[in-house]
């Protein structure tokens, strides 16, 4: 069983000066803005979302919600697990299908001026290498207890964009040594979407605890 490294993330926020004042805007800035724009309100939106223990699951949503009031088409993205996307243009795509479905069925809503606009901002991300390192099961159970929540964040949601795996890494390490696949499979069900940074690493220690 290979050597488990924990690594961290942290990112550069920037206003990108390009805003919707409708949702036949938002869709326009959808199709051509960076993938770094739609991580930021998505992904990276998600963490502080869920840090707050809204409803709300990226951006969009909450902007949609807010200020055009309109809570079935912010519902229809709220519903949007970030679980199961590992590239960041998948992600893309299924906002768009939802966003042009919606407007296919209420065309005079997309038009409609929202109380405060969109502002659409970019990130600059880093991953960086950390020197805390797990040798088995148990110095990593040990680990769990110190790593930041950065750590946390990276390790079981950012990840997948960089695995390009469904799952978070965690779990995948753990399933490289036989006697652990039940634990990894148990620690890959525990709900990313409810659960803020701090619970997680709570769930995933009395995972393992229980394994031990």
């Amino acid at each position: 069983m290979r050597v488990f490294q924990f690594c961290s993330s942290a990112s550069l926020e920037k206003l990108t000066g390009r805003k919707a004042h409708n949702l036949d805007e938002l869709l326009e800035l959808v199709k051509t803005c960076s993938s770094s724009s739609i991580f930021y309100h998505t992904f990276s939106a998600f963490r502080k979302l869920r840090e707050v223990q809204t409803p709300y699951t990226n951006d969009f949503a909450v902007w949609i919600a807010r200020d055009l009031n309109e809570e079935a088409l912010a519902e229809k993205l709220l519903a949007i697990d970030l679980a199961e996307y590992n590239t960041i243009e998948s992600l893309r795509a299924r906002i768009l299908q939802i966003l042009e479905d919606y407007r296919s069925e209420n065309p005079p809503l997309f038009e409609r001026t929202a109380a405060e606009p969109f502002y659409l901002y970019s990130l600059v991300r880093f991953v960086y290498l950390t020197d805390k390192f797990a040798y088995n099961l148990s110095s990593f159970r040990q680990l769990l207890d110190t790593i930041s929540t950065d750590s946390i964040y990276y390790h079981f949601i950012e990840s997948r964009l960089q695995t390009q795996l469904q799952t978070d890494d965690f779990s995948n390490w753990m399933q490289e040594n036989p006697d652990y696949q039940e634990l990894a499979e148990k620690i890959r069900k525990i709900d990313m979407n409810i659960h803020t940074l701090e619970e997680l690493r709570v769930r995933i220690g009395e995972t393992i605890d229980k394994y031990l």
